[in-house]
């Protein structure tokens, strides 16, 4: 087991939302926007450091972050696909960072504990290019954990799959978790009304 293991967190919030017609990063849920509450749920599981990669509506996104411990990284080639985004995360990590977990800003009702457990597995089994994913009900679903052996094939992704096209070509370890709720993204207007009836997550003090 490695307890001391760095692991980084890259929450990937560049996206212009065309689906939703609106800023849906910037939509609130339970007072706050969307990407506060991922952004959140890392720094509580310890993310070190938590990146936010931005692309649309950068300013606004940073200004709805404010007062929290993060780096951000802006995105410019944001419109070429989340790929692009995966980069720029992965890009500013500093050398000293021996894993990287992957949030998705559209996955606010993710609960810390499952970040933590994905986090918790690494750590007792560090693995050179290990893969570690959340399991919903025998679907893999996010996050998802690459070891620092794995950054060169995150940087040298193409297209708007994000990390998805590394998932085939490598084997994942995967963490089962029984909730359904944690495949739900926030795509559209129907899933944003879905969300609204869910409780948010809590945090510890």
């Amino acid at each position: 087991m490695s307890p001391n293991k760095q692991i980084a967190g890259i929450l990937l919030a560049a996206g212009g939302s065309k689906r939703m017609g609106q800023p849906k990063l910037l939509m609130k849920w339970h007072g706050a926007p969307l990407v506060r509450w991922v952004a959140r749920m890392g720094l509580a599981a310890g993310c070190s450091p938590l990146v936010v990669v931005t692309g649309a509506n950068a300013s606004l996104l940073e200004s709805c972050l404010s007062g929290l411990s993060l780096q951000f990284v802006h995105n410019p080639d944001w419109e070429r696909g989340q790929s692009s985004s995966v980069r720029a995360g992965v890009n500013a990590l500093p050398s000293e960072v021996d894993a990287a977990i992957i949030l998705l800003a559209d996955q606010p009702q993710i609960p810390v504990q499952v970040a933590e457990e994905i986090m918790s597995h690494y750590r007792q089994n560090p693995q050179d290019g290990a893969i570690w994913a959340a399991s919903i009900n025998g679907k893999r679903g996010n996050p998802v954990l690459f070891d620092r052996a794995l950054f060169p094939a995150l940087t040298s992704l193409e297209g708007d799959a994000g990390a998805r096209s590394i998932l085939s070509h490598y084997p994942v370890q995967l963490v089962s978790f029984d909730d359904p709720q944690l495949l739900l993204d926030v795509d559209s207007e129907a899933d944003y009304q879905y969300l609204l009836q869910s409780p948010p997550p809590t945090f510890p003090d």
